[in-house]
């Protein structure tokens, strides 16, 4: 597929499935056989349909009575590995720049392509430095709480802040973060 091209069915990136592989490594998540036979043909310079990642997701959560705080580390994993061992240092210099790499969808659209109305969006709708406060909107097909660690892996990934915290209550496609 070309770079310019966009699937008519949506698409992760090979390199966002091979860290949620690695995150459950990490984290010892046990989803069974049935997500060893998932990931064993991850390479991270294709891309695989969405509902492999769907299938992903819903086996973690299958697995657990309380799912949560693991999908919460799992997001954190995830993004600690693509800063420490991807490409997030050559992107990201501080924590703050994380939050900016979301505007127009900048993140997301590196890790899923697809029809708009499915892939959705995940942009920065508010930034205020002196207060420590951020606002994403996210309406991609992804799970929230995942997505709350993503953004607290990213911004502590640089290691220039002391604070991070994300919730998305009430309106669920509205992440506010913390960070100080």
């Amino acid at each position: 597929m070309s770079e310019e091209s966009e699937p008519s069915e949506p698409v992760v990136h090979g390199a966002l499935m091979a860290g949620f592989a690695q995150a459950c490594v990490n984290l010892n998540i046990v989803a069974g056989r049935r997500a060893n036979a998932l990931l064993a043909d991850i390479d991270m310079g294709r891309w695989f349909p969405l509902t492999k990642w769907m299938e992903l997701e819903r086996m973690v959560g299958e697995s657990y009575a309380n799912v949560e705080p693991i999908r919460l580390k799992l997001g954190i994993e995830m993004m600690t590995l693509w800063y420490h061992h991807g490409p997030g240092k050559m992107l990201i210099h501080r924590g703050a720049d994380f939050l900016h790499f979301q505007t127009g969808s900048n993140g997301i659209a590196s890790v899923i392509r697809g029809p708009r109305d499915v892939v959705g969006s995940f942009d920065l709708a508010e930034f205020d430095a002196e207060r420590g406060h951020a606002v994403i909107r996210s309406s991609t097909p992804f799970d929230k709480t995942i997505e709350c660690g993503v953004l607290i892996g990213g911004v502590m990934a640089p290691g220039d802040l002391h604070y991070v915290d994300v919730t998305n209550e009430g309106d669920l496609n509205r992440l506010v973060v913390e960070f100080h």
